[in-house]
């Protein structure tokens, strides 16, 4: 086993190791770089703007460090019309209470977490007058440069001729830009089971990794380049420095680096005529990517990415030995059917804990969407090519066309009947289920059908499990508060109520609350005084029942 798959081993060692220091905070504290005493407090704060700015529908959004504390944040920026729009390396004074944002009930997203793990310690609000542009100080980032690149690729979008929706699609799934995709399309693309086509992640890495390796092999024509020894070396390093020029064109975003590092481990392989693409190669590029970064552990992206190389790797070769066609067109829609199949299955325990449904119809949407992603990632990189010639503007009017094709069928496979499966799978279901999986891959292996009774028992315990989460959470009772927004939530029914300036008396389970969020002190200890003699529950702002 150690010999076999040694990277395997010291893949499990160092997310143990990284788990240990998370929770118990031993033996460092990995939680330490963002945790500040000047949360929740209305501050003077000097930043620095470390990437061009994002504009959202409320302003700008802007990824900035502290320069007196040496930690990052997120801040929310109006700006004022008589004041320039702020770019990356701006040195700005801004008056900003930064907070950690909580979820609004126990189980929803959590931003502040979500924060956290981009070790960024918070996020500010800023209204218009109240920051002021001090200096400017170049970012020396490679971070910062990239963003520069991005931006001025996008342009050349636009430049040739893509607009709207088309413009805000090609951004994203070339080059990572995904600030300007609207929120119904986001919602269409993640009913469908086709969100991975928005995230530049493995395919689009791949798809450009498989374009490189055909053009310098001239359409798979000089396979005897790899006989001889320095040609190959020559080949291979060319096509990591094109995978790594790309994951820098699309920002150096997380999932890209990790898919450009495990194509980099794959070549290395290939020049040294090993093996190369296994779960021990997986888990090399897990480990490298932890040693970086060890709070990617809990992110989503990243757990996603290995879970679905995972089942590719494990389940494609017993799915393709079910059906061995004679045609290359039926083996190329075995092998998409078989790939989007067995990613699926591994990725399913994190997307069913992480974001609590799937999608019925994801064969159907991927058999149209994997195809359309190659030819679209194809014609997006000539057209920034060729963005200020004729060709350019014929593809890009193609392009047009074909996005808006591709929106509309991932629409009509949303509103599908019973598109979307939803189950919200709790911590001890996702043990059950990757078991459940563990068992039907030694069946397959061994060949014998016992070993499919504990795999069974394990998908029984799953319903018994969540039967009891739906009783209980239908029995469940929760108010929240939200600036002057009540919220109440029961079962899975959520009522919103406004709140009224001063006081709101409000019943809940039987009894008489009253929220007062902006009172004087005199006037609170009149009220505290009113409610204890009546028997009146007084909520403090922020505060649970």
């Amino acid at each position: 086993m150690l010999r076999r798959y040694p990277f395997v081993l010291l893949f499990v060692c160092t997310a143990l190791f990284i788990l240990g220091a998370y929770y118990l905070h031993f033996p460092f504290n990995l939680r330490a770089d963002t945790e500040a005493d000047y949360l929740d407090s209305l501050r003077v704060f000097r930043v620095h703007v470390l990437e061009p700015p994002v504009h959202k529908p409320g302003g700008l959004q802007l990824r900035i460090s502290l320069i007196d504390y040496a930690q990052q944040a997120v801040l929310y920026l109006r700006p004022d019309s008589t004041q320039a729009t702020p770019v990356a390396g701006d040195i700005l004074f801004v008056s900003t209470r930064l907070t950690r944002p909580r979820p609004l009930f126990p189980g929803d997203f959590d931003y502040g977490a979500y924060l956290r793990l981009q070790h960024q310690v918070g996020v500010g609000y800023v209204h218009p007058g109240r920051w002021q542009l001090v200096g400017h100080a170049p970012v020396h980032s490679l971070r910062a440069y990239a963003a520069l690149v991005q931006q001025r690729l996008a342009e050349r979008y636009s430049d040739a001729g893509l607009s709207g929706r088309a413009l805000a699609f090609m951004s994203a799934i070339t080059l990572g830009e995904r600030d300007a995709l609207d929120s119904d399309l986001r919602q269409s693309f993640t009913a469908a089971g086709a969100a991975h086509v928005l995230a530049v992640s493995g395919l689009h890495t791949g798809i450009i990794y498989i374009v490189l390796a055909t053009l310098l092999t001239c359409f798979g024509l000089r396979r005897p380049l790899y006989e001889q020894r320095l040609r190959r070396v020559l080949l291979s390093l060319t096509i990591i420095l094109a995978m790594w020029a790309y994951a820098f064109v699309t920002g150096l975003s997380p999932s890209v680096m990790r898919a450009v590092l495990m194509l980099t481990i794959v070549q290395v392989g290939w020049m040294c005529r090993r093996q190369s693409l296994s779960i021990n190669t997986l888990a090399a590029a897990a480990c490298i990517c932890l040693w970086i970064d060890p709070l990617s552990l809990f992110g989503v992206s990243f757990q996603l990415s290995f879970a679905a190389v995972v089942g590719i790797l494990l389940l494609v070769p017993y799915m393709n030995a079910l059906w061995r066609p004679h045609s290359p067109v039926l083996r190329c829609l075995r092998d998409l059917i078989t790939v989007s199949l067995a990613a699926t299955i591994g990725t399913l325990p994190v997307t069913l804990y992480h974001f609590g449904q799937m999608s019925h119809c994801f064969l159907l949407t991927n058999m149209l969407i994997i195809p359309a992603a190659y030819v679209l990632v194809i014609m997006g990189v000539a057209v920034l090519l060729l963005a200020y010639t004729a060709v350019g503007a014929w593809l890009a009017l193609a392009l047009k066309y074909m996005c808006g094709g591709v929106c509309a069928y991932v629409s009509w496979i949303e509103h599908l009947p019973h598109a979307t499966f939803r189950l919200h799978a709790t911590p001890w279901m996702v043990v059950c289920l990757v078991v459940a999986f563990a068992f039907i891959y030694v069946s397959m292996q061994r060949k014998r059908l016992a070993w499919l009774v504990p795999a069974v028992s394990a998908v029984a315990l799953i319903c018994v499990l969540h039967v009891a989460d739906v009783r209980q959470a239908s029995q469940e009772q929760a108010l929240a508060f939200r600036g002057r927004t009540l919220y109440y939530r029961h079962g899975s029914e959520l009522e919103k109520r406004a709140l009224e300036s001063r006081y709101t008396f409000f019943r809940y389970s039987g009894r008489e609350y009253v929220y007062a969020p902006y009172v004087s002190a005199r006037r609170m200890r009149a009220l505290q005084s009113y409610c204890a003699q009546h028997g009146i529950m007084l909520v403090q702002p922020d505060a649970g029942l």
